[in-house]
């Protein structure tokens, strides 16, 4: 399929590139707003089965969870199949996918390697397994150091206003994150077998519903969701923010994989693993013992963590899209207006958790 759509497009590129072009995109956003439909309609029937069941059967509940969960992997698994697929062959076609793509995903692999690696070695031999994390964090950063030093911007226009500036304040909010990571994160149990199961399971929920878009704001990037960061929110409020930040970290170069900006090396580590990572941080409360309400504890949480997501953007912004400001505002003006699509993102997030956090069976279930 790609080789006919390369072929067509290249050959009738002088009179209908344009044409070809918005048309496969169009496709794009109408399999998108047909999976907006089918996920509302999935909800409601999972919504109305819980119901049924409850009413009828109570004991049957813990079954019904699990179907539940089966149903909502595979949905998860066909939409990233047929939305994944498109969005790849479109990157293609506008020419995304590059060296500075490939750079990115040799690090998700290394990343994810590292993270089986380590899993294996923690369970069958534990005094192998800090030397390895500390090897594989070194190499990490090294990898990353190298692609922030000799990669360099896309076009002139995305030279950072101020290089030294954009570093030290995604220095500075990078050791917040870890700060906090580390610092609420010290009684966290291991469970890491659980932990790995339920965060591929959260994970591939979350990039499912990436893909399901109310809309997308433009060419830099961002876009209002189907409440597509509550199942990573979720797993960080159960297994906490340690486990919560990697899940937050993988999620982010996934999705790079499906929408690849890459305009500045910094500006991707912003724009991807770091503000993502950030919500893995929505779970900060949970052990906060003047906080009694899991509710009240799961939103101050997801509002810090997408805060924090926030303010990476706005840095992205304002130091390398300043040339895309609209009339009559600043670079940064421009960066803190545009992303407050952050927001809405939560707001949309919340309204389903409040229907989770207020059922005590349903929390019971899923934190216990």
């Amino acid at each position: 399929m790609w080789d006919f759509l390369r072929t067509v497009y290249v050959y009738n590129e002088e009179t209908y590139e344009e044409f070809y072009h918005v048309d496969f995109e169009r496709v794009i956003d109408i399999a998108s707003s047909f999976m907006l439909y089918v996920t509302i309609a999935l909800i409601i029937g999972l919504i109305a089965a819980w119901a049924i069941v409850r009413l009828k059967n109570a004991q049957a509940l813990p079954s019904f969870f699990k179907v539940a969960i089966g149903v909502g992997v595979g949905y998860a698994v066909s939409v990233i199949a047929i939305l994944g697929y498109l969005n790849i062959v479109y990157s293609l076609i506008d020419e995304k996918i590059n060296t500075n793509f490939w750079l990115i995903i040799s690090l998700l692999a290394f990343v994810f390697v590292s993270v089986a690696v380590c899993s294996i070695l923690k369970t069958k031999n534990s005094k192998a397994f800090t030397p390895a994390v500390i090897i594989a964090s070194i190499l990490a950063c090294a990898y990353l150091i190298v692609i922030l030093c000799i990669v360099p911007a896309k076009k002139a226009k995305y030279e950072p206003l101020n290089i030294y500036g954009m570093y030290v304040f995604s220095a500075l909010l990078i050791a917040v994150i870890a700060v906090l990571t580390f610092l609420f994160g010290r009684k966290e149990n291991s469970q890491s077998s659980k932990s790995i199961a339920y965060a591929g399971v959260c994970i591939a929920l979350s990039f499912a519903l990436s893909y399901v878009k109310f809309f997308t704001l433009g060419a830099q990037g961002g876009s209002i969701t189907f409440a597509s960061l509550l199942p990573l929110m979720i797993f960080a409020y159960k297994f906490g923010t340690k486990k919560g930040v990697i899940a937050g970290i993988v999620y982010g170069l996934l999705q790079f994989i499906q929408s690849p900006q890459f305009y500045q090396p910094m500006q991707v580590v912003l724009d991807y693993p770091v503000a993502f990572g950030a919500i893995g941080l929505a779970g900060i409360f949970k052990d906060v013992k003047h906080l009694k309400n899991d509710l009240w504890k799961f939103v101050l949480g997801a509002t810090l963590a997408v805060a924090l997501r926030y303010v990476a953007h706005v840095i992205s912004g304002y130091y390398v899209f300043s040339s895309w400001a609209w009339e009559g505002y600043g670079a940064f003006a421009y960066s803190v207006v545009y992303n407050l699509f952050c927001f809405v993102d939560l707001a949309i997030v919340l309204i389903p958790a409040v229907v989770i956090f207020s059922n005590k069976s349903v929390v019971k279930k899923l934190f216990d």
